[in-house]
């Protein structure tokens, strides 16, 4: 079943429960009103036939006489001894003879239904007969008026229901078309977003911020994320392609170059091997360091333990300081500064960070480490050529170099900083970079401690 048949069949189901609730109510009430108007009406036509009777006692009036002119056009009269015997009755209507007739000692009233379905007031009350007996005086009238009247309540309360029911049919169609619409959008653009490869979102501008409203809004919101991360994988594929595409051209040329010359020339051989496997080493590197990227934006394979960051950096700073022959000044106002992290991947930040720090600067490079406002804040300085201002932005995202040949020749790849970032966010923290052209630049690493 289609959720707007869903809708229009248990709005307008619920709506028809009310609806009969509220005529059933209202047809009962009337009831009871009604009755308790005609009961206390008949029970005031018998205390005036009481005193009629009572007044007349001593007259030559017979009391039959007397309640024919009492009797109701509907209705009936009659006295009852204590052996429960009429010893009056006056009747308008021979079917009255079906209806009880019992003394009582105290004013009673009832609603009584006789054999022909008709309901009938009976008030009977107590009154001293002419020969001092108490007797009983038991009035009866039909309420046929009250069943035509309700009989015709009944019908007008029908028919108002099921006219009432035709606009919330109406009403529960205009329902689920406004409550269907924005998910029928929604359902529409999922289905030709995959289809047509375009990345649709949901007009929602104008609408009212319901529930529907934050749906839409929510849905939007990811396929902003999902074109995001659609788009970066492209661009990945697309640049991983390009970095690697370079590399297998040079190696091809060069196995070219052997096929034609490199038995005959010495040089050429020399030449042509040494290029390939210095090609062949980036490419391993690159692939390396892809896969290292991959691996890094999985957080479960981090391993957490307690690392005494202080060493860490000064095995790190002493392993560059034998590679690259170079100064790299360290200080600290720690000798122990502990830090919650997975030792490898932290390891390799500050080996991606220094290392470039080394590969982009002839000059001394500087690393310092201090304890700020529940941050561990890692300083590392170079004072090469800097980047510029444009390009700072763009340094984390993959194979992006500031210098793609000076890169080159220094076997940057463009990963190196997006990994670093990676492991750093990873750990809660963040890299941040101040740098200005021709005075140096500074990487500030920032873990929670």
């Amino acid at each position: 079943m289609k959720l707007r048949t869903k809708i229009q069949m248990y709005s307008t189901l619920v709506v028809f429960i009310v609806i009969l609730l509220i005529n059933t109510a209202i047809f009962y009430l009337f009831y009871k009103i009604s009755i308790d108007a005609e009961i206390e009406r008949v029970k005031s036509e018998t205390n005036t036939i009481m005193e009629a009777l009572a007044d007349n006692m001593d007259t030559t009036i017979s009391p039959n006489d007397l309640m024919k002119a009492y009797i109701p056009s509907n209705g009936m009269i009659q006295i009852i001894n204590q052996e429960d015997q009429v010893i009056h009755s006056i009747r308008k209507d021979a079917e009255f003879f079906d209806l009880p007739s019992d003394y009582v000692s105290a004013e009673t009233s009832q609603v009584i239904e006789g054999e022909d379905g008709v309901r009938s007031v009976m008030v009977s009350v107590p009154i001293i007969w002419e020969d001092g007996e108490v007797v009983t005086l038991q009035v009866t009238e039909k309420l046929s008026s009250l069943d035509e009247t309700m009989s015709t309540l009944f019908y007008v309360l029908l028919f108002a229901s099921l006219i009432m029911v035709i606009p919330t049919i109406i009403g529960s169609h205009f329902l689920s078309n406004f409550l269907l619409k924005p998910i029928q959008q929604l359902t529409k653009t999922m289905t030709d977003n995959p289809k047509k490869g375009e990345w649709r979102t949901i007009n929602i501008s104008g609408r009212s911020k319901d529930e529907l409203y934050q749906m839409g809004s929510t849905y939007n919101r990811m396929i902003e994320r999902l074109k995001e991360s659609f788009h970066k994988q492209e661009q990945f594929v697309s640049d991983a392609s390009h970095e690697l595409k370079t590399p297998l051209s040079v190696i091809k040329s060069y196995t070219q170059l052997l096929e034609r010359w490199g038995k005959s020339r010495p040089e050429v051989f020399d030449e042509a091997t040494h290029a390939i496997n210095t090609e062949t080493e980036r490419m391993s590197y690159m692939i390396q360091q892809m896969l290292d990227l991959a691996k890094n934006e999985q957080k479960e394979n981090l391993q957490f333990e307690h690392v005494n960051l202080i060493p860490m950096l000064q095995d790190c700073i002493r392993a560059f300081t034998v590679t690259y022959k170079r100064k790299i000044k360290f200080s600290s106002d720690f000798d122990q500064l502990e830090l919650s992290c997975d030792r490898e991947k932290m390891n390799q930040l500050f080996y991606i960070l220094i290392d470039n720090a080394c590969k982009y600067s002839q000059e001394d490079v500087n690393v310092t480490v201090d304890h700020v406002d529940g941050l561990v804040k890692v300083d590392i300085q170079d004072f090469g050529e800097g980047i510029a201002e444009q390009d700072v932005e763009r340094i984390f995202d993959r194979f992006y170099r500031v210098d793609k040949a000076r890169s080159r020749e220094t076997g940057g790849t463009g990963l190196g900083l997006p990994i670093a970032q990676f492991i750093a966010r990873s750990h809660g923290g963040e890299i941040s970079v101040v740098s200005e052209e021709g005075n140096g630049t500074v990487f500030t690493v920032s873990i929670p401690h």
